[in-house]
């Protein structure tokens, strides 16, 4: 079933409350099959230096090796333009991961061409809550001691290894594209792996780069897509900020989401030099974005995210979540983090923002709302949770709307505030 932007955030709260009611089956046993195979699996991200330039292309891939031979190989894709290459990858294996430049566009290596890699490389689970990833870097040469004609065939390809993974840093992109609908928001909910070979995770710009113009990060929330912004990117003032959104499957665990956050963060900044950048998140894309902004912050070194706006953020977690992982035995992966007390909501808390970074809270309400929720809240989130002290007491303003989860965003005083808020004015 299609639902409007914004939506879907509200249905995957809801679900679990009444989870064995309202999944037939099948999709529970989808949900369960995503989530073992994503236990399963790992992942490696690369950027190959110098990146790729003029007609000869650059590939990457993953392969295992037995003895001195070359045993089989995942993965085999062409690097980006920036660089960079990624790659699923089963657990329990040790790869080699490298890239050569294909001066004679065989898809071979000869010996002569740039050549790099990584030896005893591991991947980092992709549904463990604690590991964090980092982009390995892997610098091509010429001198490999090969003698002159040595030709390496690629290994024979293995899918069962994994494969390639899609991501994106930097691509100018259009919110109307199929890609970024509503229905990719219940993908990634419901089917995270799957995202991550059918669409493209990362950091889109909305137009080119501009080094005038402050760049604001826009990070939708669970079972969310790039759509629910379409207000505010149809309306935000452009003269003096930049648009750019984080798309991401909001069903893997929320640190691993939130590291290639503060990862991608880095890496433009590192591409493009700019001083400062600002992030607007929505309901669970606060909880995110806070944790992204904190590492980002302190492996860089530099406060470079001064402005940090939270809107219906369920602070204190969702005891939805909660009743989803009391059902299942393979729940959502998500919903393990934003369950109340856990591990990775007591870690935030007990971790501040950085000294730099303003955060500014804002929160809805209305009149009513689901059986499910005690108390006031906007339909989906409650008020408690929104207004969590942990995180209230350390925000420089706090403002409350009587709005509900979903049509918040679509507010002409949600935009104007967050764009007071952004000029220093809130």
């Amino acid at each position: 079933m299609k639902r409007p932007p914004c939506l879907a955030a509200a249905f995957a709260f809801a679900v679990p409350a009444s989870l064995a009611l309202l999944l037939p089956s099948c999709s529970l046993l989808g949900l369960r099959q995503q989530v073992e195979s994503l236990e399963a699996q790992g992942g490696i991200a690369i950027q190959v230096t110098p990146p790729p330039k003029g007609p000869a292309p650059t590939y990457a891939l993953a392969w295992r090796m037995e003895g001195d031979k070359r045993k089989d190989s995942a993965g085999f894709q062409e690097v980006r333009e920036d660089g960079l290459a990624a790659f699923h990858l089963r657990l329990g294996q040790v790869y080699r991961v490298g890239a050569f430049t294909d001066e004679n566009k065989n898809q071979k290596y000869d010996a002569g061409e740039p050549l790099g890699f990584l030896k005893d490389v591991s991947p980092r689970p992709l549904s463990d809550g604690v590991a964090t990833a980092k982009i390995l870097p892997v610098t091509l040469t010429r001198t490999h001691g090969l003698p002159k004609g040595t030709v390496i065939e690629r290994p024979k390809e293995n899918l069962e290894l994994g494969g390639k993974m899609n991501v994106a840093l930097g691509d100018v992109a259009s919110l109307r594209e199929a890609r970024f609908a509503p229905d990719t928001g219940g993908s990634g909910l419901w089917r995270p792996l799957d995202f991550l070979t059918t669409n493209t995770l990362g950091i889109y710009f909305t137009e080119p780069f501009d080094p005038k113009r402050i760049p604001v990060v826009f990070v939708y929330g669970i079972g969310g897509s790039p759509q629910d912004w379409d207000y505010f990117i149809k309306n935000f003032d452009r003269s003096k900020y930049q648009l750019w959104f984080y798309h991401y499957p909001s069903g893997m665990r929320l640190s691993r989401v939130s590291n290639v956050l503060a990862e991608g963060l880095r890496a433009l900044k590192h591409r493009y030099g700019f001083p400062k950048a600002y992030v607007v998140a929505h309901s669970m894309g606060g909880l995110v974005a806070r944790p992204a902004i904190t590492e980002a912050v302190a492996e860089e070194g530099v406060d470079f995210i001064p402005e940090f706006v939270s809107i219906s953020t369920p602070w204190g977690g969702h005891k939805a979540a909660e009743a989803g992982i009391r059902h299942l035995k393979k729940p959502v992966p998500s919903w393990i983090d934003v369950a109340p007390g856990s591990d990775y909501l007591v870690k935030m808390y007990n971790t501040p923002l950085p000294k730099g970074t303003t955060h500014h809270l804002i929160y809805g309400s209305i009149k009513g709302g689901p059986f499910y929720l005690r108390g006031e809240n906007d339909g989906v989130v409650t008020v408690e949770s929104e207004t969590d002290l942990r995180v209230k007491k350390a925000a420089k303003s706090w403002r409350h709307f009587i709005h509900g989860h979903v049509d918040i965003l679509n507010e002409a005083e949600t935009l104007k505030l967050v764009e007071s808020e952004l000029d220093g004015k809130g």
